[in-house]
């Protein structure tokens, strides 16, 4: 009888071991922007977490780069992560890490000027690098991964 009662709690245990590893979900999807052709996602969801691709200055009325230098592109840039993020209904405080690349770090004083603007002071982790050449000839691309 003792034996049998062990066998059972044993069986009990693995079923429910398996039923919680069943629920946490190991979904994946993967939500690509608009037309493009471009062989990527704009994002991808895993677990709640967001992950977006890098996004750059552009204007999304007239498809090209946005004007005016690093701070009109990072603040482009910013805004269309906002905006992808406001597709998901997740807020920019739900953003826990972004990766910044300059076409020049000389101008990371201008960046932060305009990404502190878009944050209520619980800054993202962060790291930024020097990159040789950005796509577009852009002057900044960030990723970031958010919370949902």
């Amino acid at each position: 009888m003792r034996t049998l009662l062990l066998l059972l709690t044993l069986l009990s245990t693995l079923i429910n071991a398996n039923a919680q590893a069943e629920s946490t979900g190991n979904d994946i999807r993967f939500v690509k922007n608009g037309s493009s052709s471009a062989p990527f996602s704009t994002l991808v969801e895993v677990d709640g977490l967001i992950f977006l691709s890098g996004a750059l200055g552009i204007d999304p009325q007239t498809g090209k780069l946005v004007e005016g230098g690093i701070e009109a592109e990072s603040r482009q840039t910013l805004d269309n992560i906002k905006a992808s993020l406001a597709k998901e209904n997740v807020s920019m405080d739900r953003i826990v890490k972004c990766t910044v690349m300059l076409a020049d770090i000389a101008e990371w004083p201008s960046l932060n000027k305009v990404y502190a603007q878009f944050f209520n002071g619980n800054y993202p982790a962060r790291s930024a690098f020097a990159a040789s050449a950005l796509a577009l000839n852009a002057r900044v691309e960030i990723e970031c991964i958010a919370k949902r």
